[in-house]
This record gives structure tokens, C-alpha cells and sequence, in this order.
């Protein structure tokens, strides 16, 4: 697998697997975006190779991956629907509260 994605991160690699496994990839960014119902998002997912001229991080500089502003607002995102989630079961009862204890244990 880590040659496989080597050559997947390698912008030189032009072999039409690497493409087809690059597009399958993108595809599937697209429809994981998608189910959370975000269409505009999923619109957007465009995949880059990132480099020093346009990702800080160096981390991710020689990948194929989303540039950092749009990494930055699906997390975002997540964070937010965790939070809405996390709301809703505190609400049910059926998580820790702002306390650390469940709303079906302060009513005890």
C-alpha cells in the first residue's frame, strides 16, 4: 500500500491507475460530503498537489489532498454537527452534560 501511495502523492506519476485511483478517491470525497448533506461542499472538493507555494503546513506540502481554507471549513463542519450531536444527546439524557454527569442523573 505505501508504494501504491507514493506514487498516488507523486505529481509526476501519470500511470493511468494512479489517475483511476485518484479519481476514485475524488469521487469518493464527494459522495462522503455529499451524505453529511453537503452538496456545496461536495461541489468543491477539487484535490491539489500541495506544495510551499501554496500550503503552509509542511505536512501535507508533496500530497494530493484539499488546500487548507477548504480542510479548514470540513472541519469546521464536523466540529459543529459534533456539537449539535453531543447537544442532542445531552438533551436525551443519554450523554455527560456541561457538569460531566447526564441529565437522567441530576434528575436522580
Amino acid at each position: 500500500m505505501t508504494k501504491t501511495y507514493n506514487r498516488f502523492h507523486d505529481c509526476s506519476e501519470t500511470s493511468e491507475d494512479i489517475q483511476r485511483l485518484r479519481d476514485l478517491h475524488a469521487a469518493m470525497d464527494g459522495a462522503v460530503l455529499g451524505a453529511y448533506g453537503w452538496h456545496d461542499l461536495a461541489e468543491r472538493a477539487d484535490p491539489i498537489f500541495l506544495d510551499e507555494t501554496n500550503e503552509d503546513d509542511h505536512t501535507y506540502q508533496g500530497r494530493l489532498f484539499w488546500p487548507s481554507d477548504f480542510r479548514d471549513e470540513v472541519l469546521a463542519r464536523l466540529l459543529a454537527l459534533n456539537a449539535e450531536r453531543h447537544a442532542e444527546e445531552v438533551r436525551l439524557g443519554i450523554a455527560p452534560g456541561p457538569k460531566g454527569r447526564a441529565e437522567s442523573d441530576e434528575s436522580e
